[in-house]
């Protein structure tokens, strides 16, 4: 598969990775060897790395453009430099895949530090991927956002505005296509908050338990990042800007007027497009009549008039959004970092404090990718 760009193909590197990663704890866990179906895929996974790798390398040298030696000082100390990300994320890649290939354990990052200036907190930090649960539950991913993980420093998303092309003779020259690039940015911005936790149950948790504790606070995280992108709060530099800031929702109380909303976002030569709802306004849908001969209902399952539609609560009363969620980008910045704080005061309590922090950021590339819709009549 070709992607657009050298961070798409870097994304799905981590991804195989992961799952060879996975493959190899399930069996460590288990106190076994790979089986037959766990070691082809392993390979064919490795195989797949190899080969994105190469394409990544060909799409960079492609990329390569000759700058006299100041333009490329004054490009290197931006931060939206994406190769020397890449070129960090390598380095970490290699040692999961080296510490795979013989089996060992990877732990990123996990320690107890006593806490010298209190004298009485000691911090168990672990850090622990996140991916997960956004790929599954954040419903802008299911429609088509794409997700960059492992990212490091700011990054600058480009977008080429189409030029202009015709037809010429066998010889004769080309016109100037007139085509510009322009960009987005994404810079990590801070999800955090604080869980207490009784000493009696974890004195009464199965290892079961503590996995469940962890998906919930990695399930927060990602359910943070959707409330705010269906939101409509203005961009800061503490959070990303929501999807409904500056829109004016197109009313849809009939088949025509829906028909009217998915031709606006078409015209623009959008595809795969895809429909988020809020609980009302898919209930509204499901018993809207489709057209003047009572040919059925607008919606019908998961569908708006064959269009799959994405359903969640963090879409306010009865609106929705319809268009090409693939021109919104969501940005992780490394792992989900969790901190267990155990100090005086919560002990006291017969408590500690888990602490989460993670970073993530989000943009539409193209603002009139999506619209909104209000089916309030």
């Amino acid at each position: 598969m070709k992607y657009q760009n050298t961070v798409e193909y870097q994304d799905a590197i981590n991804q195989l990775v992961k799952r060879n990663l996975d493959i190899i704890s399930t069996a460590k866990a288990e106190n076994r060897e790979l089986s037959e179906d766990e070691n082809k895929e392993f390979d064919e996974n490795e195989e797949e790395i190899k080969s994105l790798e190469d394409e990544k390398d060909e799409l960079e040298k492609s990329l390569e453009d000759p700058q006299p030696e100041d333009e490329k000082e004054e490009k290197s100390n931006k931060n939206i430099n994406v190769n020397n990300m890449e070129k960090r994320n390598f380095s970490i890649v290699e040692e999961i895949r080296n510490a795979m290939k013989t089996h060992e354990p990877i732990v990123l990052n996990r320690a107890a530090v006593t806490v010298a200036a209190e004298g009485e907190d000691v911090v168990a930090t672990d850090l622990w991927n996140v991916w997960g649960p956004l790929r599954q539950e954040n419903v802008l991913v299911q429609a088509g956002a794409r997700l960059y993980t492992g990212l490091v420093g700011d990054v600058q998303i480009p977008i080429f505005s189409k030029g202009q092309v015709g037809w010429k003779g066998e010889t004769a020259t080309a016109d100037d296509g007139n085509g510009s690039f322009t960009s987005v940015n994404l810079s990590p911005k801070r999800i955090t908050g604080k869980f207490p936790i009784s000493l009696q149950f974890l004195a009464q948790t199965t290892p079961d338990v503590e996995a469940a504790i962890r998906n919930d606070i990695s399930l927060a995280f990602a359910e943070k990042i959707e409330e705010t992108l269906l939101g409509d709060g203005a961009a800061s530099a503490t959070q990303p800007k929501g999807l409904f800031n500056g829109l004016t929702a197109s009313t849809v109380n009939s088949y025509a007027e829906l028909l009217d909303v998915e031709a606006e976002v078409e015209e623009d030569n959008f595809k795969n497009c895809n429909y988020v709802l809020s609980p009302k306004a898919k209930a509204y849908l499901k018993g809207l009549i489709k057209g003047t001969n009572a040919t059925g209902m607008v919606m019908e399952g998961d569908f708006v008039d064959g269009t799959r539609a994405f359903v969640t609560n963090n879409v306010e009363a009865k609106k929705g959004l319809y268009g090409a969620f693939d021109n919104l980008v969501i940005g992780i910045w490394d792992n989900l970092r969790i901190d267990v704080v155990a100090d005086s005061a919560t002990l006291a309590n017969g408590q500690i404090m888990i602490i989460l922090n993670g970073f993530a950021d989000a943009a539409l590339v193209r603002d009139n990718a999506v619209v909104a819709i209000d089916v309030t009549e």
